[in-house]
């Protein structure tokens, strides 16, 4: 599995959609990059599942309607067959519900439809190193969700706030990494630090959980 997009190798991803020309769209953004080839797409959950088998991507991406099932369901079935295996989940709008499912069934990255081609690129860079990527509409859904109750915590050092605010914003960690004029090495080590002392087990988590306990801010 490719570990970062400087890398020779490339990200391979198998890419599920019914919608034909959304399919097509994507494919199109995606093998705009160098490091980035769509293996095989798919239209519903049977097929992905046979894609998935015969191409072991390093990345899925899957709409949640599909016609004989759902995303959910699916990357269900990519956590058990295929466990290193990033998952993308695209959705025409930022259900709370269907955003809690997939952050339970495993996904890495949520994006709506209507996301661009960098956060498109980086959220399947991202998944492809085993890492989250989302937009802040997710946060802010996910945020009030019941799940995400406080915590004790142990006490954020203002870097680590400050790492995570970005975070929040959709920034990427080399993107942070400029910003703060530190390594990407130590912004995944402040976003590590962060999340085990917020008892998260991925960023989103540790983001959500820091805006609800109002170490972070979700306005726009």
């Amino acid at each position: 599995m490719s570990t970062d997009h400087d890398d020779a190798t490339t990200i391979s991803i198998v890419l599920v959609d019914d919608h034909v020309v959304v399919a097509l769209g994507l494919k199109a953004l995606i093998e705009d990059e160098p490091d980035l080839v769509v293996a095989e797409v798919a239209g519903s959950v049977a097929d992905a599942r046979s894609a998935i088998e015969r191409q072991r991507p390093d990345v899925v991406i899957v709409d949640f309607r599909l016609p004989d099932g759902s995303g959910i369901e699916l990357i269900e079935n990519v956590r058990a067959v295929h466990p290193d295996a990033g998952v993308v989940m695209i959705t025409a709008a930022a259900d709370r519900r269907i955003l809690a499912a997939a952050l339970d069934a495993g996904c890495h990255g949520f994006l709506s439809k209507g996301a661009d081609q960098s956060d498109l690129v980086t959220a399947v860079r991202a998944a492809a190193r085993g890492e989250s990527h989302f937009t802040p509409d997710v946060v802010r859904h996910l945020s009030h969700l019941r799940r995400f109750e406080q915590v004790d915590a142990e006490e954020l050092s203002p870097r680590e706030c400050e790492v995570l605010q970005f975070s929040a914003e959709g920034l990427a960690p080399e993107e942070i990494a400029e910003r703060l004029y530190l390594s990407v090495h130590t912004v995944r080590n402040h976003i590590r630090n962060s999340m085990a002392k917020l008892h998260a087990h991925t960023k989103l988590e540790a983001v959500v959980t820091a805006s609800r306990l109002r170490l972070i801010s979700l306005d726009d």
